[in-house]
């Protein structure tokens, strides 16, 4: 985990990817309930987007050291 300004924990990207890993499992249950399905399915939603958040930063982060190494040429 890391930690946020504001004291607040995130997640990394792999520990998201295994948090919606579970939440696949649970709802592949047989016996899951449409309420609980909804829950977790907005829950995993949730998850991807932080997933696409971080992916973004990273690669806002490559183009600019690529942009960069690009001048030094």
């Amino acid at each position: 985990m890391e930690e946020k300004k504001d004291g607040q924990t995130r997640l990394k990207l792999e520990e998201l990817f295994a948090e919606i890993e579970d939440i696949l499992e649970q709802m592949d249950d047989k016996e899951i309930s449409l309420e609980k399905s909804f829950l977790l399915y907005e829950e995993g939603m949730k998850k991807l987007k932080q997933c696409n958040d971080k992916i973004d930063q990273v690669e806002k982060k490559m183009q600019v050291i690529s942009e960069q190494g690009l001048e030094e040429f």
